[in-house]
């Protein structure tokens, strides 16, 4: 008859020799045993990197004064929110060596986060405004950014689709914003381009667009 109340307070509780669970045999030459053993242990103390194994998720709000960005992590279980910002230029500055600095700045986030899929928000652009102007060319530099460092495609998601994803094609920041820290656990949240950009990357994780 099963004992439904074991005593297992003197159990000495046993821990797994490996961090990276689970295992699985494998048939190899018995010369190497020692040499591909010491190899798999370093590799299972080495601290988890994010992007090390799972998919990451860039969203990108184009903006010639305050380029929004964010990365969102797909653990296979949910969406992790890893990081998230503004790459800002000083409007007094000519309009070459702002590219040049919005270059500059993406180039280092995604060699810190090396992500493998990148949202783009596509902009309704007026060409016969000067800023409608300058955001296209903001647009050519984040997609040359991303092809050449990122070697994918963006996915292109038009503002009323991302919000309609979360809210409504109408919602305003604040809405946003209110959405974003309740789905990640925020407490609060600059009212910035880095709330569309958070929403962007959850939106294209999410298959919108796509």
């Amino acid at each position: 008859m099963a004992n439904h109340h074991p005593k297992t307070e003197y159990l000495k509780k046993q821990q797994p020799k490996w961090k990276h669970l689970p295992t699985k045999a494998l048939r190899v030459p018995e010369v190497f045993c020692d040499r591909i053993e010491t190899f798999a242990r370093q590799l299972d103390n080495t601290p988890d990197e994010p992007g090390r194994n799972s998919p990451i998720w860039m969203g990108i709000k184009p903006s010639i004064s305050q380029l929004g960005w964010a990365f969102i992590e797909d653990t296979g279980r949910e969406a992790r929110l890893l990081d998230y910002g503004t790459s800002d230029t000083d409007p007094h500055q000519p309009l070459p060596q702002r590219l040049v600095e919005i270059e500059a700045d993406l180039n280092e986030l995604i060699e810190q986060f090396h992500p493998s899929h990148v949202a783009l928000e596509t902009p309704f652009i007026n060409t016969s405004y000067p800023s409608g102007r300058k955001l296209l060319q903001v647009l050519g530099i984040v997609n040359a950014v991303i092809y050449r460092s990122c070697h994918c495609l963006p996915v292109n998601i038009y503002a009323p689709q991302w919000k309609s994803h979360i809210d409504s094609p109408r919602a305003d920041r604040e809405d946003i914003a209110f959405f974003v820290q309740n789905l990640f656990d925020i407490d609060s949240l600059p009212m910035n381009s880095c709330v569309d950009a958070i929403a962007i990357a959850y939106a294209g994780y999410c298959g919108v667009g796509q």
